[in-house]
């Protein structure tokens, strides 16, 4: 397989891509920040668990990240925010390589953009002890091989079909999940076009 990171920045949608608008009634706009350390070969992705007395999402994997705000510039800009206010992310140690199409939130009504970033220094993370739990890295290699379901649940008498992922001892399952798969199928196809192109030469 080629080296993950050249998968992973080949596997991005551009940030001058134009995903589909926010659907009728303005649903929150939204980012999520999916932050890798390149210095490791294996890609370390960093998570959060949320607290439990939340509103939205309580006890709940996920990414840092959160609602836009008025003086945010633009979704790149809300996700390096977030991320700097619930894990003390610095934004300038972040590179920015690409987004993901957006995801509407089941729970929380978000239009949710997930905004994918890489570093290559140490980073001093610091959860915000209100809303952020714990924070762990699970490295991409591990969730390629991490067990994958998608289960049909039911909610408000919609039916949805939800992910879910565990690994080691941890279930990740929702929005979070359904933005995991999205990435891991783009990358396989990233590495599926690679092999190819090798086997030709």
């Amino acid at each position: 397989m080629a080296e993950l990171v050249q998968l992973l920045r080949r596997a991005m949608d551009g940030l001058d891509a134009e995903h589909e608008a926010a659907p009728p009634r303005s649903r929150r706009a939204a980012g999520v920040l999916l932050l890798f350390d390149s210095r490791d070969e294996r890609l370390p992705l960093l998570f959060l668990e949320r607290t439990a007395h939340l509103r939205h999402h309580a006890g709940q994997i996920g990414f840092p990240g959160g609602g836009s705000e008025a003086s945010d510039v633009d979704i790149v800009d809300t996700a390096l925010r977030e991320a700097a206010e619930e894990a003390g992310i610095p934004r300038q140690l972040v590179e920015v390589i690409g987004l993901l199409p957006p995801f509407l939130t089941a729970t929380s009504d978000n239009w949710l953009t997930p905004v994918i970033g890489v570093h290559d220094c140490e980073i001093d993370l610091r959860r915000d002890p209100f809303e952020v739990a714990r924070l762990f890295r699970v490295d991409l290699c591990t969730l390629m091989d991490a067990p994958h379901t998608v289960r049909t649940m039911s909610d408000e008498g919609r039916a949805r079909d939800v992910h879910f992922y565990e690994v080691a001892g941890t279930v990740i399952w929702g929005v979070t999940a359904a933005i995991v798969a999205e990435l891991l199928t783009r990358i396989r196809a990233q590495a599926s076009g690679a092999d190819q192109v090798s086997g030709q030469r």
